[in-house]
């Protein structure tokens, strides 16, 4: 398995403040960055006032602007969060994020998308009906049987004029919590519909995430990966990240595969090693989200079973953030190896791993840890990354699903994380097409 490619990118990222203005500097590979942003220096922490105040909305403005346009095909992209890291990234840069396609099945998802991102095409259709390939095995590794071929229309012309391809798969089939289909779930062959698509289309640049166990996947989707994208002339890195090694108050990690065309893409230990802070802690992230009541949708707790609520006030009653044996369900009584369900979240730590069921603690370490409740969609919306001004409503008139913003919310890739994997896929330069578009 590779874990990067080139060694001698060391860079630094320096966060501070002047006269009333934020600064982040950052240098790595062939980026030099310096960006300002309007916000408060708050407990000297120039860092976190930053990321605090991208989550309150505010973007950060280039010094030393690159120009230019930096068009992005998005599949499986969910309600885009893997999009917001890019884009922030692209501010920094003072290049234009440009939405070309946004690709997932649930087109609710999409909607939100596009209403954030400005996309200018949508689709639906499962992805792996977007392009026609065969893989075979080789002595020399895997290769495709014949050159991949994109097979919807208008799709083609929105990715062959892409400069970067981004995708997170379904990561279910490799998840330590899917007992039952891990690491051969049939969803996890979706991941080699990435190198397809991108080999198709001539992409120059491409970013797949997933869960750190995809490594372990039964058919060995992620060498298979790095085979076809280097038979086709790609430099590969491939690492995982973790968002509390990088500052965030989660402790979320995703595995990352960055294939370039024109250079190896920067090594992920390096990104690593650029952005590397001290955790913060759950509290400095939602704090001043306690008793809000701002928005009836994002700032309202999901309705507590009897039983759950009963498990809940324990918890505080007792002031323990585990729940005793004796009070659980009867199929945990005797034990059980998930001590963190039922549990209640520390302030003083990064949270846990935010899923799809933050907003029920039967699912997770995902009780309030000042108020007997779970997790509010706001809450768990921020610690994912996504700005308070992030439209999760696109028509008033039919706002989503408490399911669906806990699926969108607990599925997305949170933006320090995304925002590192661009890092290493663009530190090397900008795309020419980028570049060209600047000039």
């Amino acid at each position: 398995m590779l874990q990067g490619t080139d060694r001698s990118s060391r860079g630094r990222s320096h966060y501070g403040a002047d006269h009333g203005v934020l600064v982040h500097e950052l240098e790595i590979g062939s980026l030099s960055i310096r960006a300002e942003m309007a916000a408060p220096l708050v407990d000297g922490d120039a860092k976190g006032s930053w990321w605090r105040g991208y989550i309150e909305g505010r973007r950060p403005r280039a010094v030393n602007a690159s120009g230019g346009r930096l068009r992005v095909v998005d599949l499986f992209c969910g309600c885009g969060g893997l999009a917001n890291g890019i884009a922030h990234l692209c501010d920094e840069m003072g290049v234009a994020f440009v939405s070309e396609l946004a690709a997932d099945e649930d087109e609710h998802a999409t909607a939100v998308y596009a209403a954030n991102h400005g996309t200018r095409l949508r689709a639906h259709e499962s992805i792996r009906h977007l392009v026609d390939y065969g893989v075979r095995l080789t002595p020399d590794g895997a290769r495709f049987t014949y050159r991949p071929e994109i097979l919807d229309e208008d799709g083609d012309r929105a990715i062959r004029g892409a400069d970067l391809l981004v995708a997170g798969p379904p990561c279910q089939g490799h998840s330590n919590l899917n007992n039952s289909t891990r690491r051969s779930d049939p969803r996890n062959s979706l991941y080699l519909t990435v190198p397809a698509i991108a080999v198709a289309a001539g992409t120059p640049i491409c970013i797949i995430e997933n869960v750190p166990a995809i490594v372990r996947d039964r058919h060995r989707v992620v060498e298979t990966a790095v085979d076809l994208f280097e038979a086709d002339g790609y430099h590969v890195a491939c690492g995982v990240l973790s968002a509390s090694e990088m500052g965030w108050p989660q402790t979320r990690r995703r595995h990352f595969l960055i294939a370039r065309k024109d250079r190896p893409p920067i090594a992920i230990g390096d990104i690593a090693a650029v952005l590397i802070d001290e955790p913060r802690p759950l509290w400095w992230m939602i704090r001043d989200l306690e008793d809000a009541e701002r928005d009836p949708i994002l700032d309202q707790p999901s309705e507590l079973s009897a039983a759950n609520r009963a498990r809940v006030e324990w918890l505080f009653r007792n002031d323990q953030y585990d729940l005793a044996l004796d009070i659980r369900p009867d199929s945990h009584r005797a034990g059980t190896t998930y001590m963190a369900v039922y549990g209640r979240l520390r302030k003083d730590q990064p949270a846990p791993t935010i899923t799809g069921g933050f907003m029920t603690p039967g699912r997770g370490r995902f009780t309030h840890p000042t108020r007997p409740r779970a997790l509010t969609p706001r809450e768990g919306a921020r610690l994912q990354g996504f700005p308070d001004t992030y439209r999760f409503t696109v028509d008033p008139c039919r706002p989503p699903t408490r399911s669906l913003l806990a699926k969108w919310i607990g599925s997305a890739v949170p933006m320090p994380l995304a925002y590192a994997a661009a890092l290493s896929a663009l530190g090397p330069g900008l795309p020419r097409a980028v570049t060209e578009a600047a000039q």
